[in-house]
């Protein structure tokens, strides 16, 4: 009652009328609201505009929120007769106002305009920072580790912070290049916006008016675009073959696509003459350097991009918040700062990598030093010591240094081009990049300790040497760096004078390709790429290759070459004769002399070259001297023409045997180079690959025995060959399962006796063979056993009591029939994605039949898994080799769709025979059958191919039509899909494919066309959940 009796007549005035509307409260609150908003919506009127004047003058942001604050408030200010009723307590909007953002300040008045609006939603957007716990990655930065270390930042980078980056061109002597008179401009001057309009400055209606019209210059009239008048082609068909656009008049060599390197093809497509070619010699560096100094000291130092400079090699250089690399030619050392940052440490690292590009030796020593670490090693005495001793370096700068270093770098650059005999600057103060090296001509590229040429692939060779010699003559020149941000001499010393009469000794002077840059070269250029070296992609990004269709007809028809040796440009065929069917002449091959020695102990012992017996487990070496004649024919009489004897040559063989020690086989390399006196060709030959003219120069008599024999037991050997000067006894276990029907044995009892066994569908050339190699033996005889004069035959199943008593009986072959042709092998590989087959040859193959021609070692030394396709004449087999190590998804599903192509290539082999239909087989390695081993002259089982066979439950062979049809299945239930294994030939990165469409949706929850229009990462989260990958 008192509180009333003090209020005014006119606010009792107010209470009463408030009270007797009060249900016409809500329209009002709705129509008041919908005027508060009005200023939100609504344009801008003439009149306040011109109520704009009247406000003080100041910075014009500040006059326009004025402006939007002065309508606002026109539009919600209330009558004169509210004004007075309505007190600040009772208003509406301040009621709504403090609910919604809290109680306001009375004295103020309470603005709703476009800035307190604004102020409100941008802390409102702060809010949830409070909400959200403080991160700790701060702890980990440069900055935290030295606030942690109690370390103080040193600022050594002034100019960068209080001035812009100068972009003058150098003041550089002109004598070597063109100056252009570039005026210094001030880039942040230029850019930069007035910060406050003149006092004078008003905002009036009329000029607000006046923008919408201003007269602008337009066009008057359409215009059409006439075309151009046709000229007359010219009836000259070599001109008019000029004048077209789509014709190139420069040839453009494209080449296929390779599985090698581009660096690799471009070097077998080149035709150098090597003869004429003065090597370096192996002590200089292959760097392409023009002058490096003995110890170059790398400054490591950015945050985003690094960048690697030359400073001076002394220990005042370092500093704790960078790395460093000292290059010498015997020592790589990495200086690790305390507070250098990751990439900074990282990429110092990665340059040990690149030594040898550094200009260090191959076997130059790698030295890893950290500040924090220091010790008094030999490693950091010899750091210390190259740096010119120990000295006090300077601290850490503060955390920003590395970003303005970065900047600072960018813009000390100049690049200079070639003009006749001077240097033409092109480019300065900017970026380097990689757009700036052009192939087709030579830059010098200046950083100021460091001088690069650039020669680019088709640029001319005398202009690479013109910018040698220029780039020679400024590094001499006098120097001018005034121009640049920071001093490249001294990036982090302003203290260094910037000019001078030459640069220090210290200065880089190098020569960069874009095949052969260096990492020091490249690390200038943010934009590099190293286009050579794609990155590999991995298995799970693979798609398993379709299965390639090998055409069968051309490897049944094809005719293998015939032998022919070729020793310093001459063809010597089998080393007796040969003839040339394009020259339609005939060489004939005398031997003269045949020298051979063993290797024993490091020493090479002479041997009588007539007896040709060796041990498996030595080495030698054989001596060939031997001279050429040819003859042809005269055209049109056809009268032969012939010649004399040319001049005496000499080549040299070095034998290894199949159980010689490593170290013995280069001790015969290195005696067959000391023996080699007439600078002769030098041939490698192996035990079991000895080719025919090797073999002829024994005359038939080579006998390669075992190192460990009993006196007391028979010797079994096998007879090779199918002609009589090449044949060859090998010795072999003396055991009844060594023997095969398809070849000869000869037997050597203890007493001396002479045995010689021919298998049943052994071949008439090989038992001619083996009747001359047992005939030579006995006259040749055997060391430590009298002979017996005579040779014993024995037939296959009907041996004598003297054979038995040396060797059991032995279980009859499956033979189907005799020999009509020689046996021939594929190899199947797929190194240029597409499965191919080559064939593979062996050394003595003639037009005679040969019943074992290839050796178990083909098999398994190549590269595993392996797949070879063998024609064993009455057979046909395809043998898969075994994976060490368990192959990934994508390898694995290649692989099963390479097997299948070879299955579909030996079913359409068999079939294009012309001899009867044989059957085919696959045939797992470890788990060969008897019939598959017979075809080999000696087996021995690989237990490494068993266990891994056995492992993965492959133990017969099977057989290939059958085994095809299962590999060939397109469809298969969810159940067999959800086992482990899977079965052959289902793609692990596609099991889902092998489902019919009501497994599909009982399995994925959707169609095959809805789940493939998923992304990858939603149908690989779907496989997953079905169990299917």
């Amino acid at each position: 009652m008192d509180e009333q009796c003090r209020l005014t007549l006119s606010q009792k005035r107010a209470l009463f009328d408030k009270a007797k509307t009060q249900d016409d409260a809500a329209p009002k609150r709705h129509t008041a609201r919908r005027r508060e908003h009005r200023g939100l919506t609504q344009p801008v009127t003439s009149d306040e505009v011109i109520q704009a004047r009247h406000f003080p003058s100041g910075p014009a942001p500040v006059q326009a929120c004025a402006v939007m604050s002065s309508v606002e408030e026109g539009r919600r200010s209330p009558s004169a007769e509210e004004e007075c009723l309505a007190s600040p307590e009772d208003s509406p909007s301040s009621s709504r106002a403090t609910k919604r953002y809290g109680a306001r300040s009375t004295t103020a008045p309470v603005s709703g305009g476009l800035l307190e609006r604004l102020s409100l939603l941008r802390d409102a957007q702060g809010h949830w920072k409070e909400r959200v716990q403080t991160s700790d990655v701060n702890q980990f930065t440069v900055e935290a580790k030295m606030k942690l270390a109690g370390a103080s930042p040193v600022g050594r980078l002034p100019v960068l912070r209080s001035q812009s980056l100068r972009v003058a061109a150098p003041s550089l002597p002109a004598a070597s290049w063109d100056r252009r008179p570039v005026q210094p401009v001030d880039v942040e001057a230029f850019f930069a916006a007035e910060s406050a309009p003149s006092p004078s400055m008003a905002l009036s209606a009329l000029d607000l008016s006046s923008l919408s019209s201003e007269q602008h210059e337009r066009l008057h009239g359409p215009v059409r675009a006439r075309p151009q008048p046709r000229k007359q082609a010219s009836k000259n068909p070599v001109k008019a073959l000029l004048c077209r656009e789509d014709v190139s008049s420069t040839y453009t060599e494209r080449r296929p696509k390779s599985m090698l390197a581009e660096s690799a093809v471009l070097g077998l497509a080149a035709k150098e003459d090597f003869a004429s070619v003065a090597l370096r010699p192996v002590s200089e560096s292959t760097s392409p350097r023009l002058g490096t100094p003995d110890v170059l000291l790398l400054l490591v130092k950015g945050r985003r991009h690094v960048q690697l400079r030359v400073v001076s090699p002394s220990a005042t250089a370092l500093n704790s918040g960078d790395c460093y690399v000292l290059v010498a030619p015997a020592v790589v050392c990495v200086w690790l700062g305390a507070f250098a940052n990751v990439l900074e440490q990282a990429t110092a690292r990665d340059l040990l990598l690149n030594k040898r590009k550094l200009g260090a030796r191959a076997d130059a020593q790698e030295v890893m030093l950290k500040e924090e670490a220091e010790s008094d090693s030999d490693e950091w005495t010899l750091f210390w010591n190259l740096l010119g001793g120990k000295q006090p370096y300077a601290p850490a700068g503060p955390p920003d240094e590395d970003e303005l270093f970065e900047r600072a770098c960018a813009h000390s650059f100049v690049a200079y081009g070639v003009d006749g005999e001077r240097l033409k600057m092109l480019a300065w103060a900017t970026t380097p990049s990689v757009q700036l090296l052009d192939e087709e001509r030579a830059l010098v590229l200046d950083f100021g300790a460091e001088l690069y040429v650039w020669a680019g692939k088709r640029a001319d060779k005398d202009e690479r040497r013109r910018a040698c010699l220029l780039a020679e003559g400024l590094l001499a020149a006098p120097f001018d760096f005034t121009a640049f941000a920071l001093n490249p001499l001294s990036p982090l010393d302003d203290t260094r004078p910037r000019t001078g009469e030459r640069r220090p000794s210290w200065t880089l002077l190098s020569k960069q390709s874009s095949s052969m840059a260096s990492p020091l070269f490249r690390s200038k250029m943010p934009d590099w790429t190293d286009a050579r070296s794609p990155t590999a992609p991995t298995s799970k990004d693979v798609a398993p290759a379709p299965p390639a269709h090998i055409d069968a007809l051309p490897l049944v028809h094809a005719t293998p070459p015939p032998v022919n040796l070729v020793l310093e440009g001459a063809a010597l065929g089998r080393g007796d004769r040969w003839s040339d069917p394009v020259e339609r002449r005939h060489y004939h091959v005398r031997t003269s002399d045949v020298r051979v020695w063993t290797v024993d102990a490091g020493v090479a012992k002479p041997v009588h070259a007539r007896l040709g017996h060796v041990t498996s487990s030595e080495c030698c070496v054989v001596q060939w001297k031997y001279a050429l004649q040819s003859e042809g024919h005269r055209l049109g009489t056809g009268a032969s023409t012939g010649s004399s004897w040319g001049r005496d040559r000499c080549a040299f063989f070095f034998w290894l045997g199949s159980t010689c020690p490593v170290a013995e086989q280069g001790l015969s390399a290195l005696l067959t180079v000391q023996l080699d006196s007439e600078r002769g060709p030098q041939l490698r030959v192996r035990q079991g690959y000895e080719p025919a003219a090797f073999l002829r120069l024994f005359a038939g008599g080579m006998l390669i025995q075992r190192a460990t024999t009993s006196a007391s037991s028979a010797r079994l050997f096998w007879v090779r060959g199918e002609v009589a000067e090449e044949g060859c006894l090998e010795e072999v276990d003396a055991l009844s399962a060594s023997l095969r029907s398809r070849g000869c044995f000869v037997l050597v009892s203890p007493a001396g006796r002479v045995l010689l066994w021919q298998g049943r569908i052994a071949p008439e050339a090989n038992v001619r063979v083996g009747q001359h190699c047992a005939t030579l033996l006995l006259d040749r005889g055997l060391a430590n056993v009298p002979m017996e004069p005579g040779v014993q035959l024995e037939h296959d199943g009907q041996e004598s009591d003297e054979w038995r008593r040396w060797l059991s009986p032995r279980s009859p072959e499956a033979v189907s029939r005799p020999l009509t042709r020689s046996p021939r092998l594929f190899a199947l590989s797929a190194l240029a994605g597409a499965l191919e087959a080559t064939e593979v040859l062996h050394d003595t193959r003639s037009q005679f039949v040969a019943g074992m021609p290839f050796r178990q070692e083909i098999l398994y030394e190549a590269a595993q898994p392996a797949l070879f396709l063998l024609d064993a004449v009455d057979a046909v087999f395809v043998w898969q080799g075994w994976s060490p190590t368990p192959l990934e998804p994508a390898a694995s599903a290649r692989f099963h769709s390479h097997r299948r192509s070879a299955l579909t290539l030996a079913l359409d082999y068999a079939r294009l025979l012309d001899d009867k239909p044989c059957p085919v087989s696959l045939v797992y390695a470890g788990f060969e059958s008897d019939d598959f081993v017979h075809r080999f002259p000696h087996w021995t089982t690989d237990h490494e191919a068993t266990r891994c066979h056995a492992a993965e439950g492959r133990t017969c062979v099977e057989d290939a039509e059958t085994l095809l049809s299962a590999l060939s299945r397109s469809r298969f239930s969810l159940d067999e899909l959800m086992r482990r294994p899977l079965p052959e030939g289902v793609d692990p990165m596609r099991i889902e494919a092998y489902l019919d469409d009501k497994d599909f949706a009982t399995a994925l929850g959707c169609d095959k066309d809805a789940f493939y229009s998923m992304p990858p990462w939603k149908q690989t989260a779907a496989k997953k959940d079905a169990a299917l990958f």
